[in-house]
């Protein structure tokens, strides 16, 4: 049997109906008289055409069940039931559009004139018996004030004259608690007379069909259930015109292929548009490399089902913001439309997945031999999040001591690493976290920066706090390593899961735009904060850092006016592809977890994100206000050349001096503090000019340990600032 295409064939051009009065009304009912039947046995295969004798049948009123306190007519239980209703339309009527509303419990197949029009998702191919498998239940919704399932059906079978709906409805067991079948058979019609019946209270006319400038993805699994692994088998075909102009009944493909595809989430697996995993594959099953939407070559892709995100946009907006930082890859993204086997699912994000490419994370490809030397220092993709196969503790509990903090093996996976790799990685981490823990945490050379790469660890920092990530710092947290002759350090990119975060949580404070992510949860949430955030804080280098970053970043890329042209740019994007997203999941004006705003409306959905962000910015620039810097960074500050101090001996024993070149004469002040930040000794020097000399002695610094860190300021601004051993 052929199945038929999702999106409505329709009989003329939306050009042409342009001017011309039409209206919604329903051709079949849940309150018509259905001829029904509960077999005992297989019925002939004819039971769905116009023709077939079922004067034998039961006759009874819609709907149709047991259990849900919704059913005018009651059947005992049963794994099968078969429903057939007969209308006429007159030959003077016209339909332009054809939707099958139906509200069922569990799984259904349905027929108009012996055409397939619609099946759910939970059925295989092929005309099921009567004792058809049914691979996961589906809950009736109308009872409980939600929306009956929806098909916009191909018009095509509908004949002038007499027709058949013909519906096969299967319970996921014969003695299941409860079993519906609600059927509505809605038409758009010319002109403003009331032909059949009026549409019940609930029902929504579709959105706009005629405009799909997103491209569009249609994915069929020829009858198998999609799950949270492993991947199934299934086809994938893109549509993508140059012209920006796509439709669903497009046959000219951008991808026309087979996939593997698994559900993916954690806490998203509870909502009804699912997010999903994609491997672009060969007929074979082996992996197939190719360009989707001008992305690069790849064959690992993830599909970002947003619905609690209302805006549809949070990931988007966050990896924009990564990538424009410049320290690295991060996903790129595209919108587009889905439906799976016929059915509508709404506006998706098309991502690039976390991995080991060239184009992606660009490491080196650890091999199977590369067990010694330089070899075995990268690359290796590490996350912390939720234990997964070889996962490890840290060796320092979390910010509050309650709670182990777990780091995985992403990419090479763990079974994928030699015992070599796995411990060397390992161990590298675990003696970044003893030089971050320990005593000398400050110093370049002893502590935590002869390990990581600052500066990603600062934008991470900074996008986890823009954005109030309550998942940030402790899950889907990833980071890498490269060979060390690549400058291999570790390294805080991509980012990743933004979808409940700027302002869209209602927990954790994660809604206030005010307070700092960093300072955690509390104890006993599942998944803490490493130690790491509050120490790297404690260390004014570090805080010199991200003061500069943060004033970097904000004249562009976290600018309100460029977060808010990206967010314009998106919704412009997203016009006509959300009001059929709402209309397929409609929940603007409901709660989902955890929303802390239910703006009823896509606009003020958008407003409130655009808003709570530049709250957050505002609080930020104050906290980035009060950072003291022990050295100058930026150009409109004064810059220190190559000879702005000199210092010798070093190391000293009993005595060292610092001779200062300004360039610029002035009043300034030398400050020394030991590794841990303290300060130790401070000398004010006035009016001081070309090779000015400042001594100081062991004894001034109180024999202090033998490492310690001078900072040189000239009229109240930090010139520079460096590190003085002593033998």
């Amino acid at each position: 049997m052929v199945r038929l295409p999702f999106l409505i064939i329709l009989c003329f051009c939306f050009s042409q109906l342009s001017g011309q009065s039409s209206h919604w009304e329903s051709i079949v009912t849940e309150t018509d008289e259905f001829k029904y039947l509960l077999p005992k046995e297989e019925p002939t295969s004819n039971w769905t055409v116009l023709n077939f004798p079922d004067q034998d049948w039961n006759t009874g009123i819609g709907g149709f069940g047991y259990g849900d306190n919704d059913d005018n007519t009651i059947v005992p239980p049963t794994k099968s039931l078969f429903l057939r209703r007969i209308f006429t339309v007159p030959g003077t009527v016209t339909v332009y559009n054809l939707i099958l509303d139906i509200d069922y419990d569990d799984a259904f197949v349905a027929y108009l004139n012996g055409v397939e029009i619609a099946r759910s998702a939970n059925l295989p191919a092929g005309k099921p018996g009567i004792d058809a498998n049914v691979t996961f239940d589906h809950e009736a919704q109308l009872y409980s004030g939600g929306q009956p399932d929806r098909f916009l059906l191909d018009t095509r079978p509908l004949l002038t004259g007499m027709n058949i709906l013909a519906v096969h409805i299967l319970n996921i067991t014969p003695t299941s608690s409860d079993l519906s079948a609600r059927v509505f058979l809605n038409a758009k019609i010319k002109g403003s007379e009331i032909i059949f019946n009026q549409v019940p209270h609930w029902f929504q006319e579709p959105a706009d069909l005629s405009n799909f400038n997103l491209p569009l993805i249609k994915i069929n699994t020829e009858g198998e259930t999609i799950v949270d692994e492993p991947k199934i088998m299934a086809k994938m075909q893109m549509i993508n015109n140059a012209d920006g102009k796509n439709s669903f009944s497009d046959t000219n493909y951008e991808y026309d292929g087979y996939i593997g595809i698994e559900i993916r989430g954690n806490t998203a697996q509870m909502f009804p548009k699912k997010s999903y995993t994609v491997e672009t594959r060969y007929s074979d099953g082996s992996n197939n490399n190719v360009s989707l939407l001008g992305l690069p070559a790849e064959n690992d892709w993830v599909l970002h089902g947003p619905y609690s995100d209302k805006s549809l946009m949070r990931n988007a907006l966050a990896y924009s913001i990564g990538n424009a930082m410049g320290n690295g890859w991060h996903p790129r993204t595209r919108f587009v439309e889905i439906e799976i086997n016929g059915e509508y699912r709404g506006v998706y994000l098309f991502v690039e997945k976390i991995k080991i490419d060239k184009n992606r994370v660009n490491i080196a490809t650890l091999k199977p031999n590369d067990n010694t030397g330089d070899e075995l220092t990268g690359g290796y993709i590490i996350s912390i999040d939720r234990d997964q196969e070889g996962s490890w503790n840290s060796p320092f509990m979390g910010r509050t001591g309650s709670v182990d903090v777990p780091f995985s093996y992403v990419d090479p996976k763990y079974k994928e690493l030699t015992v070599q790799q796995r411990n060397y990685i390992r161990e590298y981490i675990t003696e970044f976290e003893y030089a971050l823990h320990g005593n000398n945490f400050k110093d370049p050379e002893l502590g935590y920066r002869a390990y990581i790469n600052v500066e990603t660890f600062i934008d991470y920092f900074i996008i986890t706090e823009l954005s109030r990530d309550l998942d940030g710092y402790r899950v889907s947290v990833y980071f890498h390593k490269d060979k060390d002759s690549k400058g291999g350090k570790l390294t805080m990119t991509p980012f990743w899961d933004y979808n409940i975060c700027f302002g869209n949580a209602d927990f954790f404070s994660a809604g206030n735009p005010v307070g700092w992510a960093s300072d955690g949860i509390g104890a006993g949430d599942w998944y803490e904060i490493p130690f790491w955030w509050d120490r790297f804080r404690e260390d004014p280098y570090f805080e010199t850092l991200l003061k500069y970053r943060w004033e970097k970043l904000r004249e562009r890329v976290i600018s309100k006016s460029t977060i808010n042209d990206f967010i314009d740019s998106c919704q412009h994007v997203l016009k006509n592809a959300q009001a059929r997203n709402f209309q397929k999941f409609d929940i603007l004006n409901s709660y989902v977890w955890p929303n802390n705003y239910i703006g009823g409306t896509y606009a003020n959905e958008v407003n409130y994100l655009k808003n709570w962000i530049s709250d957050r910015i505002d609080w930020l620039d104050t906290q980035m206000d009060k950072i003291v810097p022990i050295f100058v960074s930026s150009q409109d500050k004064i810059a220190p050349g190559n000879n702005v101090a000199k210092v010798y001996p070093n190391p000293f024993s009993s005595r060292f001096t610092i001779e200062i070149d300004p360039g610029i004469p002035g009043d300034g002040e030398v400050v020394i503090y030991n590794p841990l930040g303290q300060l130790i000794s401070r000398k004010r020097v006035t009016n001081i000019s070309r090779n000015h000399t400042v001594e100081f002695t062991y004894d001034e610094l109180k024999h202090q340990g033998n490492i310690f860190i001078y900072n040189i300021l000239m009229e109240g601004h930090p010139v520079i600032s460096g590190k003085i051993l002593h033998k």
